[in-house]
């Protein structure tokens, strides 16, 4: 075999090695947990938490909650529903509807109550206890706090596109509903708008 032939086929195993090697672990970048990043224009938990943070800020800075505590001298009691997605998009309507929770909870000017979806493992556990815990110790029935409201929500979209854009518009709205009366006493509409730019096709 000539010198040349033995170069010709040292470079082709070199390429040949080069292509078969396994790609690396792609580059991480850490970022701040309130980082808003937005890469596809979809739904994301920056919206999650903006619009949970500014529909409770609302909701309790209206009359009903303190118009509530003068007539029965105590915070009122809500039961928050899971807010529906919707929309055609996939967006995880759990984590949303946790985030709502928390800012509700957290606000300490509501008692929060679990939801119905979310009542059967403590009922279980009371079922439990009633066999096998002392009788100073087992949690008993009937005690669990009524809601005085229910919160219910849901997310829609509007979408535009045209020459490369596209105009994304998440609208959310919340209500909250007194159990006793059916009154609504608070209603809300919160609007986010992106503007996804995506290169045109050349064909």
């Amino acid at each position: 075999m000539t010198s040349t032939r033995i170069g010709i086929a040292l470079v082709a195993v070199v390429f040949f090695a080069v292509g078969c090697t396994p790609p690396g672990p792609p580059p991480v970048q850490r970022v701040g947990a309130d980082t808003q990043i937005d890469l596809s224009g979809n739904w994301n938990d920056t919206d999650a938490n903006q619009v949970a943070k500014a529909m409770i800020a609302d909701c309790l800075s209206r009359p009903w909650a303190n118009q509530f505590k003068a007539a029965k001298g105590k915070n009122p009691v809500v039961k928050l529903y899971p807010i529906k997605n919707r929309s055609a998009e996939h967006i995880k309507a759990q984590y949303f509807t946790k985030q709502v929770e928390m800012e509700l909870v957290n606000s300490g000017f509501v008692e929060v109550v679990a939801a119905s979806n979310e009542t059967d493992e403590a009922r279980a556990e009371r079922e439990d206890q009633s066999e096998h815990s002392s009788d100073a110790t087992a949690k008993q029935n009937q005690r669990e706090t009524g809601a005085d409201f229910i919160l219910n929500g849901w997310v829609v979209t509007q979408n535009d596109a045209a020459g490369g854009q596209e105009v994304r518009a998440y609208v959310t709205t919340m209500e909250l509903i007194n159990v006793e009366t059916q009154r609504k006493v608070w209603l809300k509409v919160h609007r986010i708008k992106k503007v996804v730019s995506r290169p045109e096709s050349s064909w």
